[in-house]
């Protein structure tokens, strides 16, 4: 009797979030005619986007699992923290590393061209501070520290703000100045900014034959 009010309370529960789904379109989709697979990845200008989310996902569920751990003193979350924290080094490390070589691959200039090389080096501190608290942990031979541990919280506290700050520079690079969004829109871009840079020396050229 309890399977079958489960899975009627799960097919309650599916219409109720497709019916949600659908309000506000005028046609109903059809999952049929959705092109499946993996056909995203041909858009990808690097590999980049496929990795950067995991430390950023992991290095701050480890350090609110640290500090929810600490204050509700849950050994089990701290003990989640740590190996979040470990994985997050691990994935930080991999991130930095496709940063560096997507930086080669997609034009970029002028003020894009501070952004990144400011996200760059968050990117480089974040990777230097998970790497020093993953260390800190492996030679304490603890869930968390006992001696330091207020500095081992803060650290953590440190680690989060910049993580989160340098994620909002990617993000401005790709929402706001449409950095590596996919090839189409990249070769668009290059046709543009040659176009423009075409209509100019035509200018400039018409503005020297002129005579005054």
């Amino acid at each position: 009797m309890k399977k079958i009010s489960l899975f009627s309370l799960l097919v309650v529960f599916g219409y109720a979030v497709s019916v949600l789904a659908h309000e506000g379109h005028g046609v109903r989709p059809h999952p049929v005619s959705v092109e499946w697979g993996l056909s995203g990845l041909k858009e990808v200008m690097n590999v980049h986007p496929l990795f950067v989310h995991f430390p950023i996902a992991l290095l701050l569920s480890s350090t609110a699992f640290y500090f929810l751990g600490t204050i509700f003193k849950k050994g089990d979350l701290i003990a989640a923290a740590k190996w979040a924290l470990y994985f997050g080094t691990l994935s930080a490390a991999v991130t930095v590393w496709t940063g560096l070589q997507a930086a080669n691959t997609i034009p970029h200039g002028g003020a894009v061209h501070e952004i990144m090389m400011v996200h760059q080096y968050f990117g480089f501190v974040v990777l230097g501070l998970s790497l020093m608290l993953s260390a800190w942990l492996f030679f304490s031979k603890a869930n968390i520290p006992s001696k330091g541990k207020p500095l081992f919280l803060l650290a953590l506290l440190v680690l989060a703000v910049v993580l989160t700050q340098g994620a909002d520079l990617g993000g401005r690079m790709v929402f706001l100045h449409g950095v590596g969004v996919g090839r189409k829109s990249m070769l668009q871009e290059e046709k543009a900014h040659a176009h423009e840079h075409a209509g100019e020396e035509h200018e400039d050229h018409e503005h020297a034959g002129h005579s005054h």
